[in-house]
This record gives structure tokens, sequence and C-alpha cells, in this order.
């Protein structure tokens, strides 16, 4: 695995546009998911966990996606 020299930050207009506006999307659409099925707190919490691993630098799905971009 390629080691990165520094570890990304977003920038402020990163912060303020995208990353805020993806932010609140997920919030919105994980408390539909909870109305919707009347889930508890841990369960969203476990379910982000989920989520959370796959993106995990070593994980098989941030491994295929990272070499997908490099063979591009």
């Amino acid at each position: 695995m390629k080691k990165e020299g520094k570890t990304w930050e977003p920038n402020y207009e990163q912060n303020i546009g995208i990353i805020s506006s993806v932010y609140g999307f997920i919030k919105e659409e994980l408390l539909e998911l909870q109305e919707a099925t009347g889930c508890p707190d841990t369960f969203i919490y476990d379910f982000l966990g989920r989520i959370q691993h796959e993106w995990h630098p070593e994980s098989c799905n941030s491994l295929a996606r990272n070499n997908k971009k490099n063979t591009k």
C-alpha cells in the first residue's frame, strides 16, 4: 500500500461547502431511516460502524477503490 507523507485535510471552502452538505444529508437520511423503522440509536451507531469499516484504508473496498483510481 502506498503511504502518504502528509495527512489530507480539507480546505475552508470544502469544509463549508461539500463536506457540510454531505454531513447534513447523511444525518437527514439516518433520521429518515430511524423514523421509518423505529430502530434505536444503537442500531444507527452500529450501522455507521459497518459503513466506516468499508472505508478503512486496509479494507477490501478501500483497496479496490484506490486501485481503480490508480489505474485510470
